[in-house]
């Protein structure tokens, strides 16, 4: 069967598996019908240059951008260390985003400078949708208050996610401007005061989802005005002041949908039921996750039973569970509806679980659902072989393990083929061989991971100092054959010249193409680049390069950078990273 022969809609359904960036470098050309095909796919589906190489990046921008610019709808581009300087290699090329007459939706990924997205943003009056994913401001405080201006002065918004940190010290601002057009509004890493909320929805006068951090600090003000037009409220709150949570639950009455995750706040089962009954006469769907410390096994029956009223039982038939591991000296307790409904869970075995569900026992129930766990970190105190049946994860993308991991891992996981990133940290007393065994042995049930990330994997933890090298470097002895990511960062070890060697010949790297590692010299990422025939990105930091923040905030010219890119093929891209100044991050074409 031929290409042409298939029907237009089995195409655009082909089209769809495949990166925007690879879709043209595969299809585009072929003939005037695919070309029309092209087009199409593009009205509906994003533009998304984040999985793009250098050398693809290059050829879109100069030959196939301009043939298919009026048709993007959906545009996504990124800075991460996977593709460092991505942006602004894009604006290098005179693209501006006014020239994209349909685009509505922008997604912008590890942005590190508030200058940048705020040129970007200005460029952008007819967008719809905004997503900013991991960005960093370290600029002025003013400078984050230009940045919400531009945000609440786009006219057609109606969602937007902001997930970004700030420089120590800064905080996030209300906006000047008001928002006639947003919506739903989600803002995560950096926090909001209690206090800033009116002021938030006086100038966001339509907002009726919100998603936010609320800050512990209280200036000692409170929510005066009712937030009428929140239906949807998604919080997450760390501290102990029960006061701040009254007082903003009070203020919704129109809610609909609450989802709140704390740490450190202890409520009961009677204080919820409080707040729900008084407060929130519309409320449909609770989903509740606290953690926080609890010393007396009185206490935790108490608590347990707080859940277990008529209000919780029969009027909403809303389920409670709570565990705790055995030995842990911390009495830290995890407590959340049923099912679970958030994508990040702890767990520490050997673990005791109680539950309001009159059904715990039963494995087809629904209340038993782990399905939205994404990211699972797993830990454990016990060497016994302990099977828990009854908590299975069907949809771990990502998984942080500390070694070692008993074999009830397997069987919580059932399955471990969705299974991406993988990072894994040690105890001290584990040796290399025990580690690296177990190590093997999770990379053998997951075929599909891409990263892997050592995390506290100490040199100083070796016992035998002497031992032969492929001893030492445990990581890169490993049998595997998809990973593309690899960092080594955490593995304390600055990497020689013969151990840059067994780099390059260890199976780990064999289908490498981001490396992030700590070498001794220049000389070392000279060989890695030059050595590593799939490498696309390095992100390295090197024992000989003194660089500080002193001057990267001076106008002092970068003397190590500059020997880089005399020394490396003129399309590399070379920076150091804006945020931790000591990581060279390098894009390489070659």
């Amino acid at each position: 069967m031929h290409l042409e022969s298939l029907a237009n809609e089995l195409l655009l359904d082909i089209f769809e598996y495949f990166h925007a960036v690879q879709l043209l470098r595969s299809f585009q050309g072929l003939n005037r019908r695919v070309n029309t095909l092209i087009l199409t796919h593009f009205q509906k589906h994003r533009f998304d240059f984040r999985t793009a190489s250098k050398q693809h990046f290059d050829s879109v921008c100069e030959i196939n951008l301009p043939l298919i610019l009026d048709q993007i709808s959906s545009l996504g581009l990124s800075n991460d260390d996977e593709i460092p300087h991505q942006i602004d290699l894009f604006r290098s090329y005179g693209w501006k985003l006014d020239q994209f007459q349909n685009l509505s939706s922008l997604s912008l990924d590890h942005i590190r400078s508030g200058d940048i997205i705020c040129e970007v943003l200005c460029e952008c009056s007819q967008l719809i949708h905004l997503n900013l994913n991991s960005c960093y401001f370290g600029d002025k405080q003013d400078d984050i208050l230009r940045f919400v201006n531009c945000v609440w002065s786009l006219p057609k918004l109606t969602y937007c996610c902001l997930n970004m940190s700030f420089k120590h010290g800064l905080y996030m601002p209300i906006s000047n401007n008001i928002s006639l057009s947003l919506e739903r509004l989600s803002v995560l890493g950096v926090s909001y005061h209690i206090d800033q909320l009116t002021h938030l929805c006086e100038y966001t006068p339509h907002l009726q989802s919100f998603t936010f951090d609320l800050s512990s600090t209280s200036s000692g003000e409170e929510i005066k005005k009712s937030l009428s037009s929140i239906t949807a409220l998604n919080l997450v709150f760390v501290g102990t002041q029960h006061g701040i949570i009254g007082n903003l639950l009070q203020h919704v009455p129109n809610l609909c949908r609450l989802k709140i995750e704390t740490m450190y706040l202890e409520m009961n089962g009677h204080d919820w039921e409080h707040i729900i009954r008084r407060c929130l006469p519309k409320l449909k769907a609770f989903q509740l996750k606290m953690r926080f410390e609890v010393t007396r096994e009185k206490h935790r029956k108490e608590l347990f039973n707080s859940f277990q009223t008529r209000f919780w039982l029969e009027e909403q038939q809303w389920y409670i569970r709570y565990h705790y591991n055995l030995d842990d000296s911390s009495n830290m307790i995890c407590l959340y509806t049923l099912p679970f409904s958030f994508s990040y869970l702890d767990i520490f075995f050997p673990i005791h679980f109680e539950s309001t569900c009159p059904q715990d026992d039963d494995d087809n129930n629904q209340y038993l659902s782990y399905n939205h766990v994404q990211h699972l970190l797993y830990r454990s105190s016990s060497a016994n072989n302990i099977i828990v049946s009854n908590l299975h994860f069907s949809n771990i993308t990502q998984l942080s393990v500390t070694l070692p991991a008993n074999n009830h891992l397997r069987f919580i996981i059932k399955k471990l083929d969705r299974l991406t990133t993988l990072e894994v940290s040690r105890l001290k007393s584990m040796s290399n061989v025990d580690a690296q065994l177990q190590l093997q042995n999770i990379l053998d049930l997951a075929p599909y991971i891409c990263s892997l990330k050592f995390n506290s994997w100490r040199e100083g933890q070796f016992q035998n100092q002497d031992s032969l090298m492929a001893d030492r470097l445990t990581p890169i002895v490993l049998k595997t054959r998809l990973i593309r990511q690899v960092n080594l960062r955490g593995y304390d070890w600055w990497f020689n010249d013969e151990e840059c060697v067994l780099i390059r010949d260890s199976s780990l790297m064999k289908n490498c193409e981001v490396l992030f590692i700590k070498v001794q010299n220049r000389m070392n990422l000279l060989y890695l680049i030059n050595s590593l025939n799939n490498l696309l990105a390095l992100i390295v930091q090197s024992r000989d390069d003194n660089w500080t923040w002193n001057d990267y905030s001076s106008s002092i010219d970068d003397s190590y950078v500059q020997w880089l890119q005399q020394n490396l093929p003129s399309k590399c891209s070379v920076k150091r990273d804006s945020r931790f100044v000591h990581c060279i991050r390098i894009w390489i074409h070659l």
